[in-house]
């Protein structure tokens, strides 16, 4: 009888979700960066020799890595390292973390974000100026769509009370109609430009650094949303292309190139040849970019999300906000970049404009037929007419599920109806689309459990409780949330991949819980506790198991 391979890494008494759907197995084995078996406990043991590592699952969720389909990853780890305030709870927080950051670096500039607009629903200049009079500071909000400002930028920048409202953007006034140091989408930008970029060193080191926070959280692939110069900051390209030359960068990526806002019909052609020419030479430095990302609108928040139906009349927005790129030209756009194998990357948050981009797709398939998978991220508001659509045309719902839940700060904009409403996934995986899930890291946390939560529940957990449910109509179920967060998010974004099957990358993660024995609404509490990536431990939360350990198994188990 022949010997069983043996195994470099076995993970037993855990239970398998194979990227599809949860198994009777409860363990996997890893051979090199390959996975070699996966089984009962008895059928893995098998493959362990003397040099095998043997580690308890603990009766945890073993399951392919988390693959993130929409993040920044590279500015998240740069804003990591500078001005981070994601963490800040109160206003007082918020203050105190800027004075140290400034007081960390004799930087030109102060930057960072990550500012609550709950704590600072409108900032001012002269907040900044009492903190850090003698430098310029710019702070991205959470959302990364609105820009925080001191007086000493504002004059940087030339921006005064005589700078025209730039389209598609908004400079916030006072009375006498100065600056109030509060940007909005592309008014950020124009102090953005005068902000020295982050050196490829400083990105080199976010992006490891970020790296090192999604394996933390089981994410061992992501696709990098913006790869182009974009509101002051440098293109991150070449990051990526030089950690992947020295071999930190280990998890697999892909990216998307930026089409720069306000292009127009006679851009395209020249757009095109130059994206083509970058894809190549991207791919034979081992980097993925055959997608392109461009804005179709913005945000309901700050009324610039393209509506069907106007904004509510007493959030002073009287209109339907904003398309960032005609009708015209995104239908040609869109069929330019799919006849040459591109796939779009599509940012949309309101309801025109999902029916635009999905006019575009179809224009797209009438003149060249069969084509690349387009994806729509966001998706905050879809009329149910256009949801049927994107089956049928192929698209897919690139979906950040965490802000399926409450939202009161956009209710003012478009009211009550239309919020709960909003993100409607059932509805699009009813039409026969794919769903994929990625966390706009860092507009939104990175950690994919916290998403997995709210598509299940509608809701997230508050300090007096869950939040009342969006429609519990559009909710998923545990198996299709965590499917579209791996093997989805993979097959679209990297071509393949997110599976537990003999003969996969082992891209493996271990939860510290199986959250398919949980209360729905205690899926938050779930947490990773081991992360393999291309068959290396590279993330571990426990103590490590050996072999001995597994004398009486059920002793470890939760």
């Amino acid at each position: 009888m022949t010997e069983p391979i043996t195994a470099d890494v076995c993970i037993v008494s855990g239970r398998v979700f194979d990227g599809r759907i949860r198994t009777a197995d409860t363990a996997v084995a890893l051979a090199g960066t390959r996975i070699l078996a996966v089984g009962d406990d008895d059928h893995i043991r098998a493959h362990a020799g003397p040099a095998t590592r043997v580690i308890d699952a603990q009766g945890g969720l073993i399951h392919p890595g988390f693959v993130d389909a929409h993040a920044h990853a590279a500015f998240a780890g740069v804003e990591r390292l500078s001005c981070d305030l994601t963490g800040a709870r109160t206003v007082d927080e918020t203050l105190a973390l800027i004075v140290d950051a400034a007081a960390a670096t004799d930087a030109e500039w102060v930057t960072g974000g990550g500012w609550s607009h709950e704590l600072f629903p409108e900032p001012t200049r002269q907040m900044l100026d009492e903190l850090i009079p003698d430098r310029p500071v710019a702070l991205s909000d959470a959302g990364h769509h609105t820009l925080w400002v001191n007086s000493l930028a504002l004059e940087r920048a030339g921006v005064d009370c005589d700078t025209p409202q730039p389209p598609n953007g908004h400079i916030s006034r006072d009375g006498d109609g100065n600056p109030t140091g509060y940007l909005n989408e592309t008014a950020a930008e124009l102090v953005g430009r005068v902000i020295p970029p982050a050196t490829e060193a400083e990105i080199v080191a976010g992006l490891r650094n970020a790296q090192a926070h999604l394996w933390s959280i089981g994410v061992t692939g992501w696709h990098e949303a913006i790869l182009g110069e974009y509101n002051g900051k440098a293109d991150c390209t070449n990051a990526y292309r030089k950690t992947i030359e020295d071999g930190s960068l280990r998890s697999r990526v892909s990216g998307a190139l930026w089409v720069p806002p306000g292009v127009t019909v006679g851009d395209i052609p020249a757009l095109v040849a130059d994206f083509t020419a970058r894809r190549e030479e991207n791919s034979r430095a081992g980097f993925s970019t055959t997608t392109a990302k461009a804005m179709v609108d913005g945000v309901p928040h700050g009324g610039t999300a393209a509506l069907l139906d106007p904004y509510c009349a007493h959030a002073g927005q009287i209109g339907t906000g904003e398309l960032h790129i005609s009708p015209e030209a995104l239908d040609a756009l869109v069929v330019a970049l799919d006849a040459e194998g591109f796939a779009m990357h599509l940012h949309i948050m309101g309801d025109r404009g999902a029916r635009v981009a999905l006019d575009a797709v179809e224009q797209a398939r009438r003149t060249n037929g069969p084509g690349p998978r387009h994806h729509f991220a966001h998706l905050s508001m879809v009329h149910p007419d256009d949801a049927r659509r994107f089956g049928p045309l192929g698209v897919t719902a690139n979906v950040q599920a965490l802000w399926a839940s409450e939202d009161h700060a956009v209710v003012p904009m478009i009211g009550e109806a239309r919020m709960r409403a909003g993100y409607p996934f059932r509805s699009l995986l009813n039409s026969g689309a794919d769903l994929a899930m990625g966390s706009d890291w860092p507009v939104s946390p990175a950690d994919p459990w916290l998403a997995i939560h709210v598509a299940v529940n509608r809701s997230l957990p508050g300090p007096s409780g869950p939040s009342a449910p969006l429609d519990a109509g559009q909710a998923l179920t545990l198996t299709e949330a965590l499917a579209a967060y791996t093997s989805g998010s993979a097959e679209l974004v990297l071509g393949d991949g997110g599976r537990l099957r003999v003969g996969e990358r082992a891209d493996v993660v271990v939860a510290t819980v199986d959250p398919f024995e949980l209360p729905l609404d205690a899926l938050i509490e779930t947490g990773t506790a081991l992360t393999i990536v291309g068959g290396q431990i590279v993330h571990e939360l426990r103590a490590p198991s050996t072999a001995s350990d597994l004398t009486h198994p059920e002793e470890g188990h939760r």
